[in-house]
């Protein structure tokens, strides 16, 4: 990950005591330095050093810590300050800790061993280059940020009452950050929660505001993740996906189908996604669903922001439940409306056959006011009487049924405009 030359330095050793003309060598030929006028010195060297690394000689058993020293620029969380580690069998002592992207410049470490009441010291000054994060695997730390003390740089006021929000919003980040990274980069990617020493931190602001990922002139990053926005206050999972959104900012998006903020020019749907994620991740402003009592933002990236992130051979996106549960709901509706268009069809012929019906009836009582029919009318009349009243009573069966396909649709279409992902 790293990946940085290594560069093998000369060891300054510490003059602290008196050298005897036939002194013991030191791991590597290198003059040992002694710890007093009748002690033999700590032999100690440098056998490699690079930013993140470090491989001392010593005395086997020996135990050092190494202090390093590496500007941290405007925005990055830096190295840890020290490390420590015991000398193998072999007097081999190396040591890794995280490397964070710093300024580009050079950095140092400064090894200290002791053994048996002696001790040494050998420094080494190593490159640090600039470096850009790896979509396939980077740490982040998840930092809440006090409303009273505030964060440098954020001129944007803080509100205390939103403290439990923001909490509710860090709490959602350390719990499901990791796996929906790896869910929206279809398993290719993958991040690393910290609670030091990260890539990059995303601090989560009591305030309303815009949530940026910001890049210092000194090349490190940072991201602000505000609870509240113009429509209020966040819904956690929400700003999840804010901070996914974020974070793709590191690698995304570039070229001429960009504009200079980093977005997409145009919405683009990506075929292998529905709903809500359908153009991805990185348009302005990203597409969110918007309804009574649900505002809903995509999670997942599209594929053209995927090949942006480095990633080649891009799969299909894993099994989405809520877009599946959609795709079931819709299919199901449209299997309902076709439904009651037929019944509905029905039902009105129906009503024909039953106004024709009706008509012929009215039309022989008017013709005869007293009812007194002659004996074939009446039986005509009779017979159209008991065909209104049977095809009546299918009829009200035939409404019945058809409401409660109504009924059973509606529900379905409340549920499917309930998803979040619709």
């Amino acid at each position: 990950m790293r990946g940085l030359t290594r560069a093998v330095l000369v060891a300054a050793l510490a003059a602290t005591a008196c050298t005897a003309p036939a002194g013991p060598e030191a791991a590597g030929g290198e003059p040992a330095a002694t710890a007093g006028p009748s002690a033999t010195a700590l032999g100690i060297s440098v056998a490699s050093s690079a930013y993140g690394a470090l491989e001392l000689r010593t005395t086997p058993g020996a135990a050092c810590t190494v202090r390093v020293r590496v500007p941290r620029g405007e925005f990055g969380d830096g190295p840890p300050d020290s490390v420590s580690g015991v000398a193998a069998a072999d007097g081999t002592a190396s040591f890794t800790y995280p490397a964070p992207p710093a300024p580009a410049g050079r950095g140092r470490q400064t090894a200290v061993c002791e053994s048996g009441g002696r001790s040494a010291e050998a420094s080494a000054d190593f490159a640090v280059a600039e470096r850009t994060l790896d979509a396939r695997g980077f740490t982040a730390r998840i930092q809440p940020v006090d409303p009273i003390g505030g964060l440098g740089g954020v001129s944007a006021r803080l509100d205390p009452s939103l403290a439990p929000a923001r909490d509710a919003d860090v709490a959602a980040l350390r719990a499901t950050l990791a796996e929906e990274w790896s869910l929206a980069t279809r398993g290719l990617g993958a991040v690393t929660l910290v609670d030091a020493n990260a890539d990059i931190v995303l601090y989560v602001l009591p305030g309303e505001g815009t949530s940026l990922n910001v890049r210092s002139s000194d090349g490190t990053r940072r991201v602000l993740l505000y609870v509240s926005d113009e429509f209020g206050t966040t819904a956690p999972e929400n700003l999840v996906a804010v901070a996914l959104h974020e974070l793709g900012h590191l690698w995304c998006c570039r070229g001429p189908d960009a504009g200079p903020d980093g977005h997409w020019k145009e919405k683009i749907p990506d075929p292998l996604l529905q709903g809500v994620d359908r153009y991805g991740l990185m348009t302005h402003p990203v597409t969110c669903l918007v309804k009574a009592r649900l505002y809903s933002c995509p999670n997942r990236f599209s594929e053209r922001e995927l090949r942006t992130f480095g990633f080649t051979d891009i799969p299909a996106p894993p099994p989405n439940a809520c877009a599946d549960e959609s795709a079931a709901l819709a299919a199901r509706l449209a299997t309902l409306d076709a439904s009651l268009a037929r019944s509905k069809a029905a039902v009105d012929a129906m009503d024909a056959q039953l106004a024709d019906l009706r008509g012929r009836i009215k039309s022989i009582e008017a013709q005869y006011p007293s009812l007194v029919l002659p004996p074939a009318v009446y039986a005509t009349y009779n017979d159209l009487v008991a065909r209104y009243n049977a095809l009546a009573e299918q009829e009200r069966a035939a409404v019945a049924t058809h409401n409660a396909g109504v009924a059973t649709r509606n529900d379905v279409a409340a549920r499917l405009d309930a998803l979040p992902c619709q």
